[in-house]
């Protein structure tokens, strides 16, 4: 088959306009193939050229990936359905990729040394655990607690030195009045497991706050320090002032900061506390130990021996939950199944030992089943979701 029908092809794949007997010819091709650079080649060039459609649904992205896979009924030879992990891993996963961009979905290959079981050998529902959304709770000064739900759009919430306005299903924002006076009294907004929520501070400073995640700071800043308190994770983008740095502690850790957007993730149930700066300046003090940070670097501190180490840091990685994504590069198992038992708000439990790492990318719209069958392709691991509860099998 030429280039020019090859790329063809692909683009009306991505476009959902092939014919049947279209999708055949290039689920053919993709199968017996023998040239790996080529399909490397297909898939780079498909990725930078062409989008999958924007409001492809879920189900619709599972029936083409049951069509091109061959789990449908069909009229058509057997010998043109793709049979993902009966050549050589290399192939089955270069098919398994370009099957799963159509649903917006990346799975890499990953390179194991030998051929894996066959992928999807565990079937999981579609009905159940739903993706997480925009929800949370604030809790005022004085211990009231105001549920953030999306009867609240647009409703101004009292509070003495400041106006807080939830001004939409996700965002809360303090604009601090010009009281004379006036001193501080600290508010928490906490975030439950499949939730998210920002809230732009009332010097400016805007807080993504991820699942499970909480955060407690003044609703005003006077003159001085501004200090605010984390838990679990939250990407930032400070004010700037230099009259006033930012201060966020978590745990027996602080961060110094002066205009600058980072992220931190401190969840109690990870073994680091991960700071990853992607512009501007941030120092972290652990004990005595003061280390500065420089852009696309992160600073890890290790909860078991407490020291902080210093590496190149993937940012895109880092932030990825921020922009609506699960993004692994080489990640075992166990962190994966963390990240989504707090999205999903779903118990993971493990029948064996799994120490598989993956390469994937998942948008976080994606129900829980679909994000596990995307793992599936792979070869490396099956699940049983039954309810909330997903059992990993190796």
């Amino acid at each position: 088959m030429s280039e020019g029908r090859i790329d063809d092809l692909v683009a009306k794949f991505f476009q959902q306009t092939c014919t049947p007997a279209e999708k055949r010819e290039l689920a053919a091709w993709i199968e017996q193939s023998a040239d790996d650079a080529a399909l490397q080649r297909v898939l780079e060039h498909a990725w930078a050229h062409y989008e999958p459609v924007a409001d492809l649904t879920p189900t619709a992205s599972s029936r083409i990936l049951d069509d091109i896979l061959g789990r449908q009924e069909e009229t058509g030879p057997v010998t043109a359905r793709i049979r993902p992990m009966r050549r050589t891993w290399r192939y089955a996963a270069a098919a398994v990729t370009i099957v799963a961009l159509a649903g917006g979905y990346i799975v890499w290959k990953s390179r194991p040394q030998t051929p894996p079981a066959p992928a999807v050998a565990q079937a999981v529902k579609k009905d159940v655990a739903p993706p997480g959304g925009n929800r949370a709770t604030l809790t005022m000064a004085d211990g009231s607690v105001i549920p953030l739900d999306s009867t609240m759009n647009n409703t101004v919430i009292a509070g003495s030195n400041v106006r807080i306005v939830k001004t939409d299903s996700g965002l809360v924002t303090y604009q601090q009045l010009a009281v004379q006076g006036a001193k501080p009294s600290y508010n928490t907004l906490a975030v439950p497991a499949g939730g998210q929520f920002r809230v732009i501070l009332a010097d400016g400073t805007k807080v993504w706050l991820n699942a499970m995640s909480s955060l407690r700071y003044p609703d005003m800043f006077p003159e001085g320090t501004r200090k605010v308190e984390l838990t679990g994770e939250a990407y930032f983008e400070v004010s700037a002032s230099a009259a006033q740095p930012f201060l966020v502690k978590v745990n027996d850790m602080e961060l110094t900061v002066l205009g600058t957007s980072f992220n931190v993730m401190a969840y109690p149930d990870e073994a680091f506390v991960n700071t990853t700066l992607l512009s501007g300046k941030v120092v972290v003090k652990h004990h005595n130990v003061s280390l500065p940070l420089k852009q696309g670097y992160q600073a890890a501190l290790n909860r078991r021996t407490g020291q902080v180490t210093i590496t190149q840091a993937d940012t895109n990685e880092a932030i990825a939950w921020k922009n609506g994504r699960f993004l692994f590069n080489g990640t075992p198992i166990k962190e994966i199944m963390l990240q989504l038992s707090r999205w999903y708000n779903i118990e993971v439990i493990y029948a064996g030992e799994v120490n598989e790492q993956f390469y994937a990318e998942i948008p976080r719209f994606a129900n829980a089943a679909e994000a596990l069958r995307i793992l599936e392709l792979t070869g490396k691991v099956h699940f049983r979701l039954e309810g909330r509860r997903v059992t990993v099998y190796p």
